[in-house]
Parts: C-alpha cells; sequence; structure tokens
C-alpha cells in the first residue's frame, strides 16, 4: 500500500506543478515584483503577506478578499521613518449563484441546541484561517485530488431558498474514498468533524497560506504532523453539509480566502 501511495504522490509531483498566476480581482491574487535585498516587512491591511520568488526574482503575493472593491489597493513597509508603498489595480467581478438543495434541513437550519458546538467550531476555524508562521514557502502546488472541478469559488450560495455567504473555496468531485494529498509542505494546525463541514484537515504552508479541506470520509493526519509535499491527508467523504462526496478546499492568503484554482496548472 506504501508503494501505491508513493507512486500515486510521484505522479502528481512529475505532472502537475505550476506557480500561481495573478488575477486582480475580488478573490484572486495580486502578485507585486519586490527589489532584492529589501523585500520583507511588507503587509496588505495591516497583514504580513507572503513573499517568495517568481521566476528567480522577490515577489508578495497578495489574498484580495471577495469583499474588496475595485480600485487602486496597496502594500505597504514602514522603514526607518518612511513609508513604502506598491500600488496594483483591481477590477470587479460578477461571480455567479448557484442554488442548492439540502436533504437534511438541520444543516440549513440548525437547532438552537446546534449553536453553541457551531459558535466554538466558527472560533476555531477562524484562528486557523489567520494563523501565521514564518517559513520558506514552496509555492508550486499540487492538485489535492484527482475528480472534477466545478469551479464554484466566488459563486454566492442559495440553499433551499435561502441566501448564505459566497463559496469560499473549490469542489472537486470524486468517489468516496479518494486519496487526498497535500497541495504543498507544511505543518497541520487543525483536524476535526466539525457541524457543516464534516472531517476536515487545516494545514499551515508558511506566511500565510492555509489550506482547508473538508467533507473528508478519513483523516490521515493528526495536529502538529509535519506533511510533505504529495503526502496522503485524508480521503474524499461527504460528511457535513453536502449534496454528495467531494473535496472542498479553500486556500486563505493573508487571511483572505481566495481561489485555490490559481495555484494549480492552467487548463486549456
Amino acid at each position: 500500500m506504501r508503494i501505491l501511495l508513493l507512486i500515486f504522490s510521484l505522479s502528481y509531483l512529475v505532472s502537475a506543478q505550476a506557480q500561481p498566476r495573478q488575477l486582480l480581482v475580488p478573490g484572486g491574487i495580486a502578485i507585486i515584483n519586490l527589489e532584492p535585498g529589501n523585500d520583507s516587512g511588507y503587509q496588505f491591511r495591516n497583514k504580513p503577506v507572503l513573499v517568495t520568488k517568481i521566476e528567480g526574482k522577490p515577489a508578495a503575493l497578495v489574498g484580495l478578499p471577495l469583499s474588496l472593491k475595485a480600485g487602486e489597493h496597496f502594500i505597504e513597509k514602514r522603514s526607518t521613518g518612511q513609508v513604502l508603498k506598491k500600488f496594483f489595480e483591481v477590477k470587479q467581478k460578477q461571480y455567479t449563484t448557484q442554488h442548492i438543495t439540502i436533504t437534511d434541513k438541520r444543516k440549513v437550519n440548525p437547532y438552537a441546541s446546534d449553536m453553541e458546538r457551531i459558535l466554538a467550531e466558527k472560533a476555531r476555524k477562524q484562528k486557523a484561517r489567520n494563523h501565521y508562521s514564518i517559513a520558506d514557502v514552496d509555492v508550486d502546488f499540487l492538485r489535492p485530488v484527482e475528480g472534477i472541478s466545478t469551479g464554484s469559488f466566488g459563486r454566492r450560495r442559495v440553499f433551499n431558498g435561502q441566501n448564505r455567504r459566497p463559496h469560499s473555496g473549490m469542489d472537486i468531485a470524486a468517489d468516496t474514498g479518494t486519496p487526498v494529498i497535500a497541495p504543498s509542505a507544511g505543518r497541520v494546525i487543525e483536524t476535526g468533524d466539525f457541524f457543516f463541514s464534516g472531517n476536515l484537515v487545516y494545514i499551515d504552508h508558511g506566511q500565510g497560506l492555509i489550506s482547508l479541506f473538508a467533507h473528508l470520509s478519513e483523516i490521515d493526519v493528526s495536529v502538529g504532523e509535519q506533511v510533505a509535499k504529495g503526502q496522503l491527508i485524508g480521503k474524499v467523504g461527504a460528511t457535513g453539509r453536502v449534496t454528495g462526496p467531494h473535496l472542498h478546499w479553500s486556500l486563505g492568503l493573508n487571511g483572505n480566502w481566495i481561489d485555490p484554482e490559481l495555484f494549480l496548472p492552467a487548463t486549456d
């Protein structure tokens, strides 16, 4: 079994790597070139931004929240009494609306007895999303699971006729039990069975880049574990609020959920 998993992981490593792509819209990424030797200390909205190398040169990767308004924005750095700013222009994007029927009505309108659990889990998820660690980051991501991507990031969600928040990740449809791998190296910072998300795993990839994997049928890692790129972390399932088996993958950057597709190889 170990040999099969190794072959499975290596196939990803060979065929499915890509550096992130810029998309200057809410939910996208700004990639800003920085000066060598003067590339640290930049922030966006008072949060540090990820600094890596793109084509051998230092660059900041900035996660743009779905709520961001179109117009001019900037990252800034305060140094020796000066404020250095680098500007970028964001365009508006209109995301589509998705109507979904959930048969378990409790997952749409929870009971009063569910609220204590839901609020406690919300606090844990916010803490994980905003986690920050200083580390070099491998931004050549792998696709975490083989399956069909719905391209649903940013869609406004309507559950059983009721408006909910926009979709914060991408859904990849696959059979229950399909292996899910870590798209990049990192450390597991949260796991558990959550009311809405089902079995989930959070991985800290470093510098505010966080992956969330939800609705798993099985979790194969534990909190505090250092995982390698391509390592098995769980299996696709249909736990939590779902209509069928799939992987929900959210990718956070400087505290904002962004479109994970921008970290995957471009499709024709």
